[in-house]
């Protein structure tokens, strides 16, 4: 049951505001999944075959997350006529509810199977004369500088290639050459075979601009969901989706060729442009289940959620853990799935608040901060660590004077990481599609290792510009370089020594010092690790030791990692 009093206290409140008699939005969550006929032997009742089959692939057995909410519950709220239930999440076993008016929230003390409830949009959004026009951050999309030059009709994919087999990019051609894309082009990889899931803020004119004649042709605009408005038109709403979309999947020949023409994409909107609260988080958390329903390999979210229109939303950076916000833990979930989340890291580098977003932070998105066309960091680009230390953003990519197709019909130029993030989103389908039998993990672990600052990475670049053509080697094992497994920092050992090494994914390793004697002189337990790189600096009392020669010995799962130290 819910705290009678809690809800007494928040009807008061919203007595109290603007809201008046208007509907509110609320999240619930539900205190089990009883009462359903959904079974996980009958998994085709609820995921698509793609989204099964990508599971098989990548060994991602089903469990209680996959089950559906309760139907008996959703069916009992919606029975009630000042209740209408907008959407459901079976990862987070609730669903969000649009209550008539304030008094009707009293009555959601009375369903024994509600045990938590929110308030996610507690003001009414802003007036039209003050409606963002900015997604993630300071970048404003009016920022956009556009050529009014001619536009032309589109053509097969089959006639992408010159007589030469190079692609004809046209003003893509840069963005595209400085993360090493066209080494996979050139091999004919465009995506074909993978599926893009697009959360964004919408799709003004995506289905009528000739720049994306060839998926619509093709029938690779697989579909669209609104989940701000159900009854909405995701393609007479905000144009940031359709910016980024083009980056993957936008082609005007001669003019404009995109990092993915041959994937297929699901449009979804879950950013409302007009205002910002927590209830853009659930937005994307259902667009991401839905994401995973249909099957979708590759998440793309050009959005960042830290401060809200209503200042008791707000997070602090000490949420940015990867695992506190709703949008990271549906990241998370995401990932788990077998899906490749990619996030923009945010545009906030140059502001008093200047870390990276949420759902950036999650340990389960490849965050993607922003360079210019020189791979020089910009300085909007949003820095790390995460709350917990781990390096972000991963990498970057182009963010400044990106090229995108706008909605006269031709090209511009648009600043911001929402569109560094969907320039690697597309190229990782690329890649994937040249190894289908990859993980989602493999995958990101390969972008990674061929990223130029790999083995230093720092909070502001992350492991650095990635290079396509090094990742088809990596996945393909004929990549080898001479990177240490794992190496000792200041060596002879200092205070401020650290121990860096690679693992594999995510686990829990132990560190054992040992002498030249053999004994353990000491050992570090349950640290949590993440795929590449990590670092521990456990030498703060080095001065206890005896000068010699020690063994450092790092044990993982499956193997164990020793280095020589040295203590003068």
């Amino acid at each position: 049951m819910i705290n009678r009093l809690s809800i007494l206290i928040l009807v008061s409140l919203i007595a109290l505001s603007v809201w008046g008699n208007d509907p509110i939005m609320v999240w619930v969550e539900f205190t089990d999944k009883e009462n359903s006929h959904y079974s996980l032997s009958r998994p085709h009742e609820f995921l698509s075959e793609r989204a099964i089959e990508r599971r098989q692939k990548q060994n991602i057995p089903l469990d209680l997350y996959d089950l559906p909410v309760s139907p008996v519950y959703l069916q009992t709220l919606s029975a009630d006529t000042s209740i209408v239930v907008y959407y459901a999440s079976k990862w987070l076993n609730g669903g969000l509810l649009k209550v008539r008016h304030a008094e009707a929230l009293l009555q959601l003390d009375n369903y024994e199977f509600i045990s938590y409830l929110e308030d996610v949009k507690p003001k009414p959004p802003l007036p039209e004369d003050k409606k963002l026009e900015e997604i993630n951050g300071s970048q404003a999309l009016d920022d956009l500088s556009f050529d009014p030059g001619l536009f032309f009709e589109g053509f097969p994919y089959s006639l992408l290639h010159t007589h030469s087999n190079y692609p004809d990019y046209g003003d893509a051609e840069t963005q595209v050459k400085l993360v090493n894309g066209q080494e996979l082009h050139t091999r004919g990889y465009w995506g074909h075979d993978k599926v893009i899931a697009v959360l964004d803020a919408g799709y003004r004119a995506a289905d009528t601009l000739n720049g994306f004649n060839t998926l619509w042709e093709q029938n690779r605009i697989l579909g669209y969901r609104d989940f701000v408005d159900p009854d909405g038109d995701i393609f007479n709403s905000h144009p940031h989706g359709t910016y980024v979309l083009s980056v993957m999947g936008g082609h005007l020949p001669g003019r404009y060729t995109g990092a993915s023409l041959g994937a297929s994409f699901w449009l979804l909107r879950t950013e409302d442009a007009s205002s910002e609260f927590r209830i853009e988080e659930y937005n994307w958390l259902a667009g991401a289940e839905f994401a995973d329903s249909v099957g979708a390999d590759i998440i793309n979210s050009s959005l960042g959620y830290t401060r809200f229109d209503d200042p008791a939303q707000n997070y602090e950076y000490s949420d940015l853990d990867g695992q506190t916000t709703i949008v990271a833990r549906a990241a998370n979930k995401a990932f788990s799935r077998g899906i490749l989340v990619v996030s923009s890291a945010g545009n906030y580098g140059g502001q008093s608040w200047r870390y990276i977003g949420s759902p950036a932070d999650a340990h389960g998105s490849l965050a993607v901060g922003g360079t210019n066309n020189q791979g020089q960091r910009v300085n909007f680009s949003s820095v790390g660590p995460s709350a917990d230390g781990r390096v972000k953003p991963e990498i970057m990519a182009q963010a400044q004077g990106v090229a995108v197709l706008n909605l006269m019909g031709t090209t511009g130029n648009a600043n911001g990481t929402s569109f560094s993030a969907p320039l690697v989103a597309g190229m990782a389908a690329c890649l994937w599609q040249k190894f289908p039998e990859a993980t989602n993990e493999q995958v990101r672990n390969a972008i990674l290792r061929s990223a130029d600052r790999y083995m230093m990475p720092d909070s502001l670049y992350g492991y650095g510009i990635p290079d396509f053509g090094k990742a088809i080697l990596i996945l393909g094992g004929q990549y080898r370089d001479d990177w240490p497994v794992a190496v000792i920092l200041n060596n002879p050992l200092l205070p401020d020594s650290g121990i860096r090494f690679f693992a594999e994914g995510k686990e829990t390793v132990s560190i054992d010092l040992i002498n030249s004697s053999g004994q353990k002189m000491w050992t570090l337990n349950n640290i949590e690790v993440f795929s590449g790189y990590n670092e521990v600096r456990p030498f703060s009392n080095i001065e206890i030791l005896a000068s010699g020669i020690y063994i450092v010995r790092i044990n993982f799962k499956n193997r164990a990692e020793l280095i020589k130290a040295i203590k003068l």
